[in-house]
């Protein structure tokens, strides 16, 4: 016998078969995640923005402390709790010269992050994308005054850099038109094997104290990146890699060692292994930092 045919009726209210339903769900599945892949990356992106200004704010705020005080300010203490009387002091023991003294260790810079209280600015302002404290290390010889004035510096000037004294720091402060040029100071000559040394992942120096002229960094500020790998974090938490391992030479970088021979800077590399890098690195020369605190050489 022939079936009946489905009333018009019971065709309006058919249900969905199975097959419709789980075209749905797969469709909505590849909506969801591409919505979330994109969320992703529009939050990478932001938190990555967001380190690059705390990067340049740190670094107008430091050319303003030397702009005030004729030099660097050394390191606060990173394993220190944003609720500690200390944390986002300057750890220096005044003399003559001053020295960096983080965690109470004579010369030490270990443990350093940026000296928030002594810049005059919050911790947020030093605090990366990823809330993690910027990591901070100084040539030592430019923490004392007036060792970053270099309004006393000629460009034409064939004398050495004198010892440390004011007002002229290290450049010679009898320097004028009538004893030039031997009486002035190159600030070539103050900067000569001053400053400290920037390599990429593959070994190669990028900023060298001992090139002529001297290319070294004044300071050197560090955002670990996403995996967080070497930071302090708001609680003084040493923090451990969030995703890939550091590669071997970002691992430099890290924030509880002492003061390293090199640090690194290079293009990201995000694949896990030796060479994973995803470090924000803010490298300044020395007559740049005293150019901006408009402490720079005379013009000749």
């Amino acid at each position: 016998m022939r079936r009946p045919a489905a009333s018009p009726r019971y065709a309006r209210h058919r249900g969905f078969t199975l097959i419709e339903i789980a075209v749905v769900i797969v469709v909505l599945s590849l909506l969801l995640a591409m919505i979330a892949g994109i969320a992703t990356a529009m939050l990478g992106q932001q938190r990555r923005e967001a380190t690059r200004q705390r990067l340049s704010g740190a670094e107008t705020a430091l050319a303003l402390f030397v702009s005030q005080h004729q030099r660097l300010p050394c390191p606060a203490n990173g394993t220190l709790a944003g609720t500690d009387a200390n944390a986002g002091v300057e750890q220096i023991t005044l003399g003559t010269p001053n020295t960096c003294s983080v965690g109470g260790v004579a010369g030490s810079q270990q443990h350093g992050v940026i000296p928030w209280r002594a810049l005059g600015i919050s911790e947020q302002d030093v605090t990366d994308g990823w809330g993690n404290r910027l990591t901070y290390r100084v040539d030592a010889d430019f923490v004392t005054a007036p060792a970053l004035n270099m309004t006393f510096c000629d460009p034409g000037g064939t004398a050495a850099a004198t010892a440390l004294a004011s007002p002229g720091g290290y450049c010679n402060s009898s320097c004028s038109s009538t004893t030039f040029p031997g009486s002035c100071t190159a600030p070539s000559n103050v900067t000569s094997n001053q400053g400290l040394e920037v390599r990429n992942l593959g070994g190669t120096p990028i900023m060298v104290p001992t090139a002529v002229p001297s290319t070294g960094a004044a300071y050197i500020v560090i955002s670990h990146g996403e995996n967080g790998a070497g930071a302090y974090n708001g609680v003084g938490v040493l923090q451990a890699a969030s995703g890939p391992d550091a590669g071997t030479e970002e691992a430099k970088n890290a924030a509880n060692l002492a003061l390293q021979g090199y640090y690194v800077d290079d293009f990201p590399s995000y694949p896990a292994g030796a060479g994973h890098f995803d470090d924000f690195v803010l490298r300044p020369s020395i007559l740049t930092v005293a150019t901006k605190a408009q402490l720079g050489p005379r013009a000749h």
